[in-house]
């Protein structure tokens, strides 16, 4: 084995190795859509917030409608540039029941 070849199975050995993670996918419920917020997270100018949210399971339509009021057409041209996609009725059915749990 050349010295070439040995690194590029080190290499492929490290890509596909148990210890790399992808990066966990980070979804917003919002006026039931569920945005992919995984890149968007590092960047939100109000800190880890969002956070709570992708983690909790909670609908965040409200919070992101009250704290928001006064630029709501800069959020939703954010909202359109996210990947999303509709809530299922199993999706919304599990966040009710999370959120019925809350209270």
């Amino acid at each position: 084995m050349t010295p070439k070849e040995s690194k590029q199975d080190a290499t492929v050995d490290a890509l596909t190795s148990t210890s790399y993670q992808a990066p966990v996918k980070k979804e917003l419920l919002y006026e039931g859509y569920l945005y992919d917020v995984t890149e968007w997270v590092r960047r939100h100018p109000g800190g880890k917030i969002i956070e709570f949210y992708t983690q909790s399971g909670e609908d965040s339509t409200l919070a992101v409608q009250q704290f928001h009021q006064r630029s709501t057409k800069k959020v939703m041209a954010i909202m359109k540039s996210l990947k999303h996609r509709p809530a299922t009725s199993e999706e919304r059915k599990l966040i009710a029941i999370h959120n019925q749990h809350l209270c």
